[in-house]
């Protein structure tokens, strides 16, 4: 019998690694995206801070994950306009910056190239001089459990990372974390999967503040592929490929971006259509969630992710996945509460009345030792239904639109 147990650990590795080298997962298929979405990456680092890649390393593992456009923010580092100066017209790359304070960390998007931050670690100053710099400020990682947002009674951010690859990861046990170790070797898509866990507190925060004003979710891949040994050495792990193949921005681009392809779309188009809100996050390694639809309408418009319209009395919101999936677990919440829990491939409901409507979507972890956990798949920003104009009747008072 002790032997027996001795054994046992022996057997759970190689049963691991079988699976690993059993289940395939769809990889860096593109799938079919809608019209004017456009995949891409949000929060990397570089050399030029703790990352292990040059620009053209990174881009050039951005693009065999299929990705369109990605946006730097190195440590306290502002991107150069050399670099920017060779971005080239097919892949953008969106200046950015991630800012260390004292209520924790945020990324700014949009700032000058090689703009110089006040030498402060004060969280309001940084924030407010970003967002004069014309930055679109984004808390990230708020609930990292080394370095979490403190300072929620500020207002001068615009969004908030929902996924944060390194918040994510810290959830885990350390047995599921030996377990991804493993998987890695031999399955890296696999092991990145299996170690996705739902941002609950994430969701929450986000519907507490969206209860108070306009503020986009965003995917962080937070991608270093830089794990330190000590003594300067370090391995590229995870790679940049393997965490640009987990979780990407879908941005939603008008008919006219590009000067009307908006496959031309330039940074600054992108970064309009993430500043408002129209796009949506997907853990594309599950399965590619290109062409995922969420619209509302009501009377006789209809708008998606990040679009504000007039109630008229009745509507409908309809909710639909790509082809190819396993059966998806879709809810649809208002105002923060679920209003639809259905496993199904599409939802056409009645609209309840004002509000604001975003969706969640989940898979079954694959293969037999991801013992069918629904893993998040999915996750919209907020169509919002209003009584009036500026956001009224979802406020206390009228707020601004997002930039």
């Amino acid at each position: 019998m002790l032997r027996y147990l001795l054994l046992a650990p022996v057997f759970l590795i190689l049963a691991i690694l079988l699976e690993g080298l059993l289940v395939r997962l769809p990889g860096n298929t593109l799938g079919s995206p809608a019209a004017g979405e456009r995949l891409g990456a949000v929060h990397i680092h570089t050399i030029a801070s703790d990352g292990s890649g040059t620009i053209a390393e990174i881009m050039a593992a951005a693009r065999k994950a299929n990705l369109s456009f990605m946006a730097i923010t190195d440590h306290n580092v502002a991107i150069s306009a050399a670099t920017l100066a060779s971005d080239p017209p097919d892949f953008p790359i969106l200046p950015g910056e991630e800012l260390s304070t004292s209520s924790g960390h945020f990324v700014t998007l949009g700032i000058p190239p090689g703009w110089q931050k006040p030498r402060t670690d004060n969280a309001e100053t940084l924030l407010a001089a970003a967002h004069a710099a014309g930055g679109f400020n984004i808390l990230a990682h708020p609930f990292n459990k080394r370095i979490p947002w403190t300072d929620w009674k500020t207002s001068d951010y615009d969004g908030m990372e929902i996924w944060n690859e390194d918040e994510n990861w810290r959830r885990d046990n350390a047995f599921e974390l030996l377990n991804g170790l493993l998987l890695y070797t031999v399955n890296d898509q696999l092991a990145m999967v299996r170690l996705v866990q739902t941002p609950q507190p994430d969701f929450a925060k986000w519907d507490e503040l969206l209860a108070s004003r306009p503020v986009v979710g965003m995917c962080g891949t937070d991608a270093h592929a830089k794990l330190r040994l000590g003594h300067g050495m370090f391995l590229r792990f995870p790679g940049y490929v393997p965490v640009f193949l987990v979780a990407r921005e879908h941005v939603l681009l008008g008919p006219n971006a590009g000067d009307g392809n908006p496959n031309h779309a330039n940074s600054s188009e992108i970064l309009e259509a993430i500043e408002h809100g129209h796009s949506f996050c997907s853990l594309d390694a599950i399965y590619p969630a290109s062409g995922f639809v969420s619209r509302v309408s009501t009377g006789n418009v209809s708008g998606g992710p990040g679009d504000f319209l007039t109630w008229k009395n009745q509507g409908n919101i309809h909710v639909s996945v790509p082809p190819g999936s396993s059966q998806p677990l879709i809810e649809v919440f208002r105002d923060g509460r679920e209003i639809i829990d259905r496993q199904t491939r599409a939802v056409d409901e009645p609209l309840p009345g004002p509000g604001r409507y975003r969706t969640e979507v989940f898979l079954r972890q694959p293969g037999e030792l991801g013992l069918g956990r629904w893993t998040l798949w999915i996750f919209s920003n907020p169509t919002y239904v209003t009584t009036g104009a500026n956001g009224a009747g979802l406020w206390p008072e009228a707020v601004p639109v997002p930039r």
